[in-house]
């Protein structure tokens, strides 16, 4: 698929629907932009654990430890299910 938008003086374009569709992309999501043999490619970002601090609101449990506590809250359950 072939699609063509125009570039604005601020250097902007706009994603087409149909390519924001495909990649799940919605207001805000963070775009990753790569160039290899003179042609550029869009992704949707991968956020790191310390870029998505402060997306969802406070725990009380420090980004570091959620692993750990989730793998603790999963042990509890399946004791519980398979008691």
């Amino acid at each position: 698929m072939r699609l063509v938008t125009t570039l604005t003086s601020k250097g902007q374009v706009t994603i087409p629907k149909v390519i924001r569709d495909e990649l799940g992309l919605k207001p805000h999501d963070k775009i990753a932009f790569s160039i290899e043999g003179g042609v550029a490619t869009i992704r949707r970002a991968r956020l790191s654990l310390g870029e998505m601090e402060g997306m969802l609101p406070p725990i009380g449990i420090p980004v570091e430890e959620m692993p750990a506590v989730a793998w603790e809250e999963w042990v509890e359950r399946f004791a519980e299910d398979n008691g």
